[in-house]
């Protein structure tokens, strides 16, 4: 798997400070420019996918019927967890859900994939990439 460094201070990079056990971690997001594309976190870890397919179904109409047959397909992920609906970036310390402040249909529509430092993202048009964001 081919992996993408981030300088530290990318303007897409930051981090993210876990509440329970205030474990620093940088994360990269994409940028609210781009496509809005459904995305999907696994939830066992902080992988993501993003499917040309969902974004087809889901381009007129972000419906819980819509996001239900997304989710029908959603494949597992290559740590042995699923990618689901609703699902979020993990703290790599003790496993805190960042959670998102939208509800799932909302977030088809979401444009921001966050993508923890070591995280890998899956793409069905791209080959899948780890992000490393460099000190």
């Amino acid at each position: 798997m081919e992996t993408v460094y981030y300088p530290k201070d990318d303007q897409w990079c930051g981090t993210l400070t876990c509440p329970e056990c205030n474990l620093e971690t940088r994360a990269w997001r994409s940028s609210g420019m781009s496509e809005t594309w459904p995305h999907f976190y696994c939830d066992r870890c902080s992988n993501a996918i993003q499917r040309e397919a969902d974004r087809k179904l889901a381009w007129d109409e972000q419906t819980q019927a819509v996001l239900d047959r997304i989710a029908a397909t959603l494949p597992e992920c290559a740590c042995g967890g699923r990618f689901k609906p609703g699902t979020n970036p993990k703290c790599p310390g003790c496993g805190f859900d960042f959670a998102h402040q939208d509800d799932p249909v909302t977030r088809i529509t979401d444009p921001h994939v966050i993508l923890l430092d070591g995280a890998c993202f899956f793409h069905d048009e791209r080959k899948p990439y780890r992000v490393k964001i460099l000190s």
